[in-house]
């Protein structure tokens, strides 16, 4: 993988993301143990779970403590789902942005508006790089209109995304089983679907084939002369001040054949190693480097 910018801000939150899911997953299993053991009637959740911070807070009994924990999965993927296909989106604007740099990589919308402000249809088209749509593509279709169904239809299943799961290619609606471990179940529509850490996982799992997609096909879209411009800016980005030092060269040393060699700058080296750290796959050369910094100066 190329780890330019947006992808690395995308790689930093998803797994976030996926250490949080785990972790809330850990504790909720942990509690449900602990409050499926044998109580007397009456105990309230607060003394099962004595010693846990805010456990006293879950003002109910043990029983009703069970119920509230089980439902918790479900509810914290209400809240999850549209966290992990917003990082997505980020990423994807994130990407054109970056090759808005190198006019004709990308067409312009065509009501001129920035990318951050486009429909998600747009940003996944684009993104595709003229390509055609994979099963990542067509699973991260899916999961954006289940996101859109959480954010703006109150968690209820429509028809939009009841007809999103039945064209899915089979190849799709297996992968998303293999990792959520069922397919995407609901009652009808109107109804909130059944949802959990399956389809959490599923959901992080869909995000993360597509970013992949997306960063191979960025790879094959940009001239190495490109990539040059990308690694100098990012580096600016990063260290302004080290970046437009003004010294390009050190004093040489003569080597044995009598011939006296001038050695890389500091800037470039330093540049050569942001390189090495984040664009290793592309192999950049230092003069690749340095007449990429100089294009952006």
């Amino acid at each position: 993988m190329i780890n330019y910018a947006a992808f690395r801000a995308w790689t930093e939150m998803q797994k976030r993301t996926n250490n949080t899911v785990v972790a809330l997953s850990i504790g909720t299993h942990l509690a449900e143990r602990e409050l499926a053991r044998p109580h007397p009637i009456g105990t309230r959740a607060g003394d099962v779970l004595a010693g846990v911070t805010r456990a006293e807070r879950l003002d109910v009994s043990a029983v009703k403590a069970e119920e509230v924990v089980r439902s918790a999965a479900a509810d914290l993927a209400f809240l999850a789902i549209p966290q992990i296909v917003a990082l997505h989106i980020e990423l994807m604007v994130g990407t054109l942005e970056e090759c808005q740099a190198f006019p004709g990589l990308v067409t312009p919308h065509k009501n001129g508006m920035p990318v951050d402000k486009w429909y998600v249809p747009d940003l996944a088209k684009a993104t595709r790089f003229r390509g055609t749509a994979t099963v990542a593509d067509r699973l991260m279709e899916f999961c954006v209109t289940l996101r859109n169904c959480i954010m703006h239809g109150a968690g209820r299943v429509d028809d939009k995304l009841v007809k999103k799961w039945v064209n899915l290619p089979a190849s799709a609606k297996t992968r998303w089983e293999n990792v959520a471990g069922r397919p995407f179940t609901y009652t009808r529509v109107n109804l909130r679907p059944a949802l959990g850490w399956g389809e959490i996982q599923a959901t992080l799992a869909v995000t993360k084939e597509s970013a992949g997609e997306i960063n191979q096909r960025m790879v094959q879209a940009l001239s190495r002369e490109q990539w040059a411009d990308v690694i100098a800016r990012d580096y600016r980005t990063l260290s302004p001040r080290r970046f437009h030092s003004t010294s390009l060269e050190k004093p040489g040393r003569e080597g044995v054949d009598g011939i006296d060699r001038a050695r890389p700058a500091r800037v470039l080296l330093r540049l050569q190693s942001h390189a090495s750290t984040y664009y290793q796959p592309l192999g950049m050369t230092l003069d690749e480097l340095h007449a990429g910094r100089e294009r952006i100066l």
